[in-house]
């Protein structure tokens, strides 16, 4: 009987964990060098893809949708779609079910 007890609290220990684990979403922060750059099939949105140093590939990112306006972030997208091949960009992303979207962005430095 107490063994039983003990693995019902377990189980529900690791149910709990794993719950808690799904709400957190995955974030980060990078910087690095614009590779490639495509605006999406409508035109509404730009993927943009930035090579981290020490990374292999480079990873693509998309602009954060805002639900208030049915779009992306206007200022955040004007300034991805500004953006050049080249140029050292930094950006904060989070995790959506899309892929990774960037909440920030900002150009370091411009391409000489």
């Amino acid at each position: 009987m107490l063994r039983m007890l003990a693995l019902v609290m377990i189980a529900g220990l690791m149910a709990l964990s794993l719950s808690e684990a799904q709400d957190k979403k995955r974030t980060g922060r990078v910087i690095g060098e614009v590779k490639g750059q495509k605006n999406t099939k409508d035109d509404k949105n730009t993927f943009i893809e930035v090579l981290a140093p020490g990374e292999e590939k480079a990873r693509e990112y998309h602009v954060m949708w805002d639900p208030k306006i049915k779009g992306p972030i206007p200022s955040i997208l004007a300034a991805v779609r500004a953006a050049k091949v080249g140029d050292r960009v930094e950006l904060e992303w989070i995790d959506t079910n899309h892929g990774p979207a960037i909440e920030k962005f900002q150009v370091l430095k411009k391409k000489d």
